[in-house]
């Protein structure tokens, strides 16, 4: 599997934050069932009330000339994740991880933001530089 160019950095930012990762890759679908993984799988203890949160994690680099055609794969994907989730019941959240200054570029087409309100896309931003989680959005 083809790993995403700031793969490494997005599971070392997300182990920095307290997450143990759990599976890289999280397989969705078997190959029969047509072969479908996100990047990484993660848990993390949050409390002993609130019990244990998992998420999976598709990382996106964003180093292609055109991020609104790289942003409407990865929705796409995301989309097709969450079906596969939900078909195989899951208790798993999903989540988008995206460069922080990628999302600011974003941020200023109103209809990616429709987009990411509409398809309810949770979002880590990440900083490729430090491998530091910048921000989570719900």
């Amino acid at each position: 599997m083809a790993r995403d160019f700031f793969h490494y950095e997005v599971k070392e930012a997300l182990i920095k934050d307290g997450w143990t990762i759990t599976n890289d890759p999280l397989v969705l679908l078997s190959k029969t069932e047509g072969g479908i993984q996100t990047d990484l799988g993660a848990e993390k203890i949050i409390t002993a009330q609130k019990g244990l949160t998992k998420i999976a994690v598709e990382v996106k680099s964003f180093i292609h000339p055109s991020i609104i055609h790289e942003f409407l794969e990865a929705s796409g994907q995301y989309t097709g994740y969450l079906t596969a989730m939900r078909i195989k019941k899951s208790d798993r959240l999903l989540y988008l991880a995206i460069p922080g200054y990628v999302y600011e570029k974003l941020m200023l087409y109103e209809f990616i933001r429709e987009m990411i309100s509409e398809q309810k896309i949770k979002l880590i931003l990440y900083n490729p530089t430090n491998a530091e989680v910048e921000l989570w959005i719900e």
